[in-house]
């Protein structure tokens, strides 16, 4: 789910989804490393770290079966006469599994030691995964009766986890704790049920954003501190910048190993834009062949054909950014280190232009407790997921906005000045608007596989018919809907 820097070649191929494991496969495929999988260098097909090279300290923390919503052993975790949770009364050892291979794991670790100096009696190891292993090692672990007692993984990863017996439910989690949907933005928040229990808490989002260079713009004779907000605007600063410099004011993705992603992101975006719905109210048929998701299609199309925008090969337009030969790029927020380490003070960053209206493309991570965590370990688990998302202001500093409303509306985070914060506190306002695929079996596959939208709209920028190649995909994924609503029972 590389929210940040997957080499390109660590990429699963995007083969079309089938049944049962196969399919649980490769949603993770699409969804873990697209969506939540941090990785090293390189590539853009999956969120990254978008950390610096090096942690910060952290400041001083603040205050198989099939599962049940209740703790494994029946009996509810400790908590204060205020209501928080509580470590156990006995040490606990706590394992967590993360697929955060980038700069973003240090800043997860850094975390997880400062909750290991404060809370004894809960010590809390990490271990982390490639993102491309992650699902067979989950599978393998939990045949082998060794899971994890806590995960960090794509929202939309969650259904199928739970209903492979993996992750369990954890509405008493929020419940004690005193979680709900007034602590996050509603969608963030939403994302983490599936079939009306809570199986996962947010902690971040991570964004698609716009990203320009202003040393560019100046040449082009644009206002450096002014990023385009409405396609007037952005179509206005393409052609500036291609009359009057030497760089390409924006580049197409139009092929390579990542086009599903990096197309299907800037679909998803002006889909969100137009109103765009991903299926219809019972999740059994595919709706973005709409007008909203023609529209958005057409667009795309749109800049190669009449602004004469260059087609180019995944990453290809996020490298030419980098040096300083491309002008603008829609990137997942993942992308703000290396941006920022390449130019600098001429990095500006800003929300998506409203080409159709407001709204972008996001992703969350969530922590989620495995079916392996009974008794204290399960008292254990709940007392860190609520700690790392009280004290996560330093998994902002690792790229990601974070998802608790209190992190991001606090002086520390809103008035940053070293690091990332400052360039991730001028978009944590998406945090509020953006939008995220159905939490389903195979929500992620809409988008991001073989026979997706990403897929259908890259058919287009190369010449398809938007309207016939959106409606290929809905076809075919209105099928893949009416077996998985069959088959899991929602």
């Amino acid at each position: 789910m590389r929210t940040h820097d997957t080499p390109r070649a660590s990429r699963p191929e995007r083969d079309r989804p089938v049944g049962g494991l196969g399919r649980l496969t490769a949603i993770f495929g699409a969804v873990v490393l697209v969506v939540a999988a941090c990785g090293g260098g390189g590539g853009s097909a999956a969120p990254s770290g978008g950390a610096a090279s090096a942690a910060p300290s952290v400041a001083a923390p603040s205050d198989g079966a099939a599962p049940s919503a209740a703790p494994s052993d029946g009996a509810a975790p400790s908590a204060s006469a205020a209501g928080a949770l509580e470590p156990p009364a006995t040490k606990a050892d706590l394992v967590v599994w993360n697929p955060f291979t980038g700069p973003d794991g240090n800043f997860f670790s850094e975390i997880v030691t400062a909750f290991n100096a404060e809370t004894p009696n809960c010590q809390v190891t990490v271990e982390t995964q490639v993102g491309a292993e992650y699902i067979a090692k989950l599978e393998a672990a939990a045949s082998a009766n060794q899971l994890p007692h806590v995960i960090a993984a794509g929202y939309d990863a969650l259904p199928l986890l739970v209903e492979n017996g993996i992750v369990t439910p954890i509405d008493d989690l929020a419940t004690t704790a005193g979680l709900d949907a007034s602590d996050f933005p509603e969608a963030i928040w939403n994302a983490g049920q599936w079939k009306d229990q809570r199986v996962g808490i947010p902690i971040d989002t991570h964004t698609m954003n716009f990203y320009y260079n202003k040393k560019l713009f100046t040449d082009a004779g644009l206002d450096p501190e002014k990023a385009p907000a409405t396609r007037e605007e952005f179509e206005a600063a393409i052609k500036a910048v291609q009359d009057n410099t030497e760089a390409d004011g924006y580049q197409m993705v139009a092929s390579g190993p990542g086009a599903n992603f990096l197309v299907g992101i800037q679909f998803a975006a002006l889909f969100y834009q137009g109103g765009g719905e991903w299926t219809n109210g019972d999740f059994t048929q595919a709706t973005f062949n709409s007008d909203a998701g023609v529209q958005a299609a057409a667009y795309l199309k749109h800049l190669v054909d009449d602004l004469g925008v260059p087609k180019v090969e995944s990453d290809a337009e996020i490298n030419a950014f980098q040096q300083g030969q491309n002008a603008m790029v829609m990137s997942g927020i993942w992308e703000t280190t290396r941006y920022n380490d390449a130019l600098g003070a001429d990095l500006g960053i800003a929300p998506v232009p409203s080409i159709f209206g407001d709204g972008t493309w996001g992703g969350s991570h969530n922590l989620a407790v495995t079916s392996a965590a009974e008794g204290d370990l399960r008292q254990c688990a709940y007392y860190f997921i609520d700690w790392f998302s009280r004290n996560s202001l330093q998994w902002g500093a690792a790229g990601q906005i974070p998802a608790r409303n209190e992190v991001r509306e606090s002086p520390e985070f809103q008035s940053a000045t070293e690091g990332l914060l400052p360039l991730i506190s001028q978009v944590a306002p998406l945090a509020d608007s953006v939008k995220f695929l159905p939490t389903i079996p195979g929500g992620g596959d809409l988008l991001f596989v073989a026979n997706g939208a990403g897929e259908a709209a890259t058919f287009a920028i190369n010449g398809t018919d938007p309207k016939q190649a959106l409606d290929a995909a809905a076809t075919f994924n209105s099928q893949i809907l009416t077996e998985n609503k069959a088959k899991y029972g929602f």
